[in-house]
């Protein structure tokens, strides 16, 4: 039921470690393993915890998700027409809290949870680095970044298993994939080496005016970076709460 953690969660690395969530809060509803309905339960609990995500949950450290705040984000894309390494920092995300979960289906044996979502709108913001070559130009930029995406769709998929830790059973996240589709998307940077040049503006209309082939060519590589970026906040919340508290027998 926390998958929607691992969009909001910014976990900050050694901290109450320990700490174990024991009474069922109110943000959870918990489903039960023998439920014939256990899917559709599962992505009532997931919109449940839509609106407390919005104000933050101060027991498992997370911050209120808007806006959602990303130190770093490097991804990479080595093949095709857009073969780059772009890195974005101080990046500021606004509205993540407006998801939908569309689908589940779970297989409780192997721990395996497959999601669907969806998102109306996402505005992001910060700084970027990106070098590398596009179309066989070599291409070095970097500055603010501010970009649109809506109808965003995307599917989870969430690979856990099952670990002790002082004789409760919790999980973790061992592997965890992302996809998504964009319906609409805009971009616009201010180039701070090119600033005012003809490159600055060169690159701001070519991103606007192949903006689908660009995140075309970089999806596996954002989505690969997202994953292994969210894994880590996930498993910070994962280990806080006990699997029989979230789901029940």
């Amino acid at each position: 039921m926390l998958f929607v953690l691992c969009l909001t969660v910014i976990c900050r690395t050694g901290e109450a470690a320990d700490e174990i969530i024991t009474t069922l809060p109110e943000y959870l509803l918990p489903c039960s393993r023998s439920d014939p309905e256990l899917d559709n339960c599962i992505k009532g609990s997931f919109n449940h915890l839509r609106p407390y995500l919005a104000r933050g949950l101060t027991d498992l450290d997370v911050p209120p998700v808007e806006p959602l705040l990303i130190d770093r984000l490097v991804m990479e894309n080595a093949a095709g027409a857009v073969r780059v390494t772009a890195a974005f920092s101080n990046i500021t995300v606004v509205g993540p809290s407006n998801y939908t979960v569309t689908k589940i289906r779970s297989d409780l044996k192997k721990l395996r949870i497959d999601m669907g979502l969806v998102l109306p709108r996402i505005e992001v913001t910060g700084r970027y680095e990106v070098t590398g070559q596009v179309l066989l130009f070599p291409v070095r930029s970097q500055g603010d970044f501010w970009a649109s995406f809506s109808d965003v769709a995307a599917i989870v998929k969430i690979f856990g298993k099952e670990f002790l830790r002082q004789d409760t059973k919790f999980m973790t996240a061992d592997r965890m994939l992302v996809d998504f589709k964009l319906r609409g998307s805009r971009f616009k940077v201010r180039d701070t080496i090119n600033h005012g040049s003809i490159i600055g503006e060169a690159m701001n209309q070519f991103l606007n005016n192949n903006a689908a082939e660009i995140i075309d060519e970089m999806r596996p590589a954002a989505a690969a970076a997202i994953g292994k970026h969210f894994k880590v906040f996930l498993n910070a919340a994962f280990e806080k709460i006990p699997v029989d508290l979230w789901l029940q027998p």
